[in-house]
C-alpha cells in the first residue's frame, strides 16, 4: 500500500465532516433569522395590543379621525357614541353634506360649489353624495384610514362629483332656487312617504315614491 492510499480516505472523511458542519451552521443561521423575524413581529403585535388596551372606551380606535384630518369630522350613525340613537345612514349623509358645505367650497366661479339644499330631490345626486360621504369616511376614519386613499378622494372622487353636479340638478339649484329636473324625487328607503324635505326656497315639499 502506498502513502497516498493510506491518507486519502482520512482526507475524504475530514472533508465530509467539514461539509456537514457547514450545512448545520447554515441551518442554524437560517433558524436564527426566522426566530429574529418572529420576535420582531411579536413585539410589534404586543405594542399594538397595548395601544388598544390603553384606548379609552369613549374614544375608540375605530372612530378616531386620522392625523391628517384637520377639522372635527361629521358625526355618523356608525360612530360608537351615536349607535344607540338609532340614526339611519341618511343621518350620516346629511351631516356629511353640512360638513362638506363649510369645508369644500371654492372661489366664486369655480367648480367647487356647495351641495344644494334640494339634493334629496334629485335621486342621482343623492346617490352620489351617499357614496362620496362613505368613501370619505373609509379613507379618513378608523382602521381603514389611509393617506393615499384620502388624497385620491381629493384628487379624483370629489372633483368628479363636483363636475357632475349639473348632470343631476338644475343650475338654479346651485343658487338655492330649486327646480325639478331629471329623475323625479322619491322616498329613500330610510324615510316614510310622508316625510318632508327642504327645497332650498324656504319651503318644504312632500315627496312620494
Amino acid at each position: 500500500m502506498t502513502d497516498d492510499e493510506g491518507i486519502t480516505p482520512a482526507r475524504f472523511r475530514q472533508s465530509d465532516t467539514d461539509r456537514t458542519l457547514r450545512d448545520l451552521q447554515a441551518q442554524v443561521n437560517t433558524l436564527t433569522d426566522v426566530v429574529s423575524s418572529l420576535s420582531t413581529r411579536l413585539n410589534a403585535l404586543d405594542n399594538r395590543l397595548e395601544a388598544l388596551e390603553n384606548t379609552e372606551d369613549n374614544d375608540p380606535v375605530e372612530d378616531q379621525p386620522a392625523p391628517w384630518v384637520l377639522y372635527t369630522p361629521p358625526a355618523a350613525a356608525e360612530d360608537r357614541q351615536h349607535r344607540d340613537e338609532e340614526n339611519s345612514p341618511l343621518w350620516t349623509v346629511e351631516n356629511f353634506v353640512a360638513w362638506h358645505n363649510v369645508t369644500y367650497v371654492g372661489i366664486p366661479g369655480g367648480s367647487s360649489h356647495p351641495i344644494p339644499p334640494c339634493w334629496r330631490h334629485h335621486p342621482g345626486l343623492a346617490m352620489e353624495i351617499a357614496t362620496l360621504a362613505y368613501t370619505w369616511r373609509r379613507a379618513n376614519i378608523g382602521a381603514t384610514a389611509n393617506v393615499r386613499d384620502a388624497q385620491y378622494w381629493h384628487h379624483q372622487w370629489r372633483p368628479g362629483f363636483a363636475a357632475r353636479l349639473t348632470d343631476w340638478a338644475h343650475p338654479h339649484c346651485l343658487d338655492g332656487r330649486h327646480r325639478d329636473s331629471g329623475a323625479p324625487a322619491r322616498t329613500d328607503r330610510f324615510s316614510t312617504d310622508t316625510d318632508t324635505i327642504s327645497t332650498g326656497d324656504n319651503e318644504t315639499q312632500q315627496y312620494n315614491v
